[in-house]
């Protein structure tokens, strides 16, 4: 498990319909963060001329749920030492997503909170210590700079997600992500 830490009065807690009172995890986060833009492109209005997505398609029987993610994003570099900042505006008009505050993450739109929620689980993912048994759930997470140069770039990435599916007491069930990162 990757503990999480949510902010006070965030929009996507990481913590698990059948532990209420449990920990938050990274890996509960990240889904519940790629589930709340799901629901948005379907409920909000897009931005006009903005091509960013996302699509979740979700298998029962091998519990994994397929995520495809791209966003249109803007480039800065960090005067200090000189690395490239990242941006993601968000594309859907009249999200009321919030980080919360004093948690892990601070982005300050639902776009920007999945493309850092998605690059610090790729990073979780890649060191060995935290993911002994090598799984690669994040095949996609990258960043490309435009043809056309300036500040435009993408930020795409491709998650075969583990997921668990709780059953609620009367009926129906929810689907949030599972733990398999140390």
């Amino acid at each position: 498990m990757t503990a999480h830490t949510s902010g006070a009065g965030a929009s996507v807690s990481g913590k698990s319909y059948a532990e209420p009172q449990g920990a938050a995890t990274k890996e509960r986060w990240v889904f519940g963060i790629m589930t709340l833009l799901e629901q948005e492109e379907y409920s909000l209005t897009r931005v006009s001329e903005r091509t960013d997505r996302i699509t979740i398609n979700v298998n029962m029987s091998t519990q994994e749920a397929s995520v495809d993610l791209l966003l249109n994003v803007t480039t800065a570099n960090n005067a200090a030492d000189g690395s490239i900042i990242y941006t993601a505006s968000h594309y859907l008009q009249g999200s009321t997503f919030t980080s919360g505050t004093g948690g892990s993450s601070n982005a300050p739109n639902l776009a920007q909170a999945a493309m850092e929620a998605v690059v610090a689980l790729k990073l979780s993912e890649l060191d060995k210590s935290r993911n002994p048994q090598g799984k690669t759930a994040i095949t996609r997470c990258t960043h490309t700079l435009a043809a056309s140069g300036g500040t435009n770039a993408t930020f795409s990435a491709l998650i075969e997600f583990p997921i668990n599916i709780i059953s609620l007491p009367g009926g129906g069930s929810v689907i949030e992500g599972k733990e398999w990162l140390t």
